[in-house]
């Protein structure tokens, strides 16, 4: 079938959602399906996803500009008249069905979700307890909602709140990780002493946590070393102002920036223990898949997303957010003891294989086919003219790019 997989996020940012999206329109092309990823992007912006794009194309629709959500910073589109150019996009290009990730989010998810004539499913990734969307315009995230035909969210903890205030069926199907990528990490040596950060320096991911039990980690062990990959070196240092002394990074921090897939790979390989310390927000917690798919242990905050993931504490280490000495404790405990890192890399590559797209794909095409079977589309909705297979006539904004 052909899939629309639609993305809020610019496809020029790395972050989860387009991850996901990618890997899946990935998983879906390898089965046979034609996909098409419909994103906003600047026009100056290079296309720097994390998985190449699919074989079927890419639409972009408008460039984005970066907000504050969920405890974190989004690159959004703020094109007002997206509801019409979504329109366009859609009668130009046919889709069996209409994959929506974010499917409330402004404005492109939004505007998919409530022009699309195709059957449609929605996908909801983050725990919105705090999003002034699902809070002032509930109105609008309801109307949105009925125009979904099947709504999917990545965990429980996603699910929840809106379950509290829109309730109705929702499948939980988490979001998926290409484990034959990562498992060349396991191929990779480890830097023994080596702590993993995978991130951007922004206050719900926890780094100021980790820099603090880093610096207690260091006085039991010297040759201890992190590295922060996504986070740049002056953002870094930024935080490092309130808790080390001289405002200066301790000797053995590495901060990389922005990783593509494969220095992103070789990180988690060298890594002797992955630790994510995020305070909150997180629904699910795909850098943790990652990680476990690598053979590469994890510590990470005790956050109802991570705590299904590591099996509640079966795959990885569960700290207290926000607590310094307990995540120095538990680093130190996975660094010096060869047992612990062999047990939790065992059973968490094994706990992997149950969250790749191999696995999780047949769930994804599965509430597709419901979505066909519900949907109203071919009689309710408004009969929009079809472009030939693969074509797209008088749409300025499409951009097709070959993987």
């Amino acid at each position: 079938m052909r899939v629309g997989l639609v993305s809020p996020y610019s496809w020029a940012v790395p972050s989860g959602v387009n991850e996901n999206i990618a890997s899946l329109a990935a998983q879906l092309e390898r089965e046979g399906h034609d996909t098409w990823i419909i994103a906003p992007m600047s026009r100056d912006g290079h296309v720097s996803s994390q998985r190449p794009l699919p074989e079927g194309g890419f639409i972009r629709v408008g460039g984005t500009m970066r907000f504050r959500s969920n405890g974190s910073k989004a690159n959004v589109s703020p094109y007002p008249f997206m509801l019409q150019r979504m329109d366009r996009v859609l009668r130009n290009v046919r889709f069996d069905v209409l994959h929506v990730h974010e499917p409330c989010a402004p404005a492109v998810s939004a505007a998919a979700t409530l022009r699309s004539p195709y059957p449609t499913v929605g996908t909801f990734h983050a725990a919105l307890d705090r999003s002034m969307l699902y809070g002032s315009l509930s109105l609008l995230v309801q109307r949105a909602l009925e125009h979904l035909d099947v709504k999917i969210a990545v965990s429980d903890e996603a699910a929840r709140y809106l379950l509290e205030r829109f309730p109705g069926p929702y499948h939980i199907i988490p979001n998926g990780v290409d484990t034959d990528a990562y498992a060349r990490g396991r191929e990779v040596p480890e830097v023994e002493g080596r702590i993993v950060f995978l991130g951007r320096a922004e206050p719900r991911k926890g780094l100021g946590v980790l820099l603090r039990a880093y610096e207690l980690v260091r006085d039991r062990l010297p040759s201890a070393t992190l590295s922060l990959a996504g986070t740049k070196r002056k953002e870094a240092a930024r935080l490092g102002q309130s808790i080390y002394e001289y405002g200066e990074l301790p000797p053995g921090i590495d901060a990389l920036g922005w990783v593509d897939l494969e220095r992103k790979i070789d990180e988690i390989g060298k890594a002797t223990v992955l630790c994510a310390p995020s305070l909150e927000g997180e629904s699910f917690g795909m850098v943790l898949v990652e990680a476990l798919a690598a053979g590469t242990p994890v510590v990470a905050s005790d956050l109802p997303g991570y705590r299904a993931v590591l099996g509640g504490g079966r795959y990885g280490l569960l700290v207290p957010p926000n607590d310094p000495q307990a995540l120095a404790d538990a680093l130190t405990r996975v660094l010096t003891d060869p047992q612990l890192r062999r047990r939790l890399s065992m059973a968490g590559m094994v706990a992997a294989e149950q969250l790749s797209w191999r696995q999780l794909t047949r769930s994804v095409v599965t509430s597709y086919e419901e979505a066909i079977e519900l949907s109203p589309a071919n009689t309710l909705r408004p009969k929009l003219a079809r472009a030939p297979r693969g074509k797209a006539r008088g749409a300025e904004e499409r951009v097709r790019v070959r993987a």
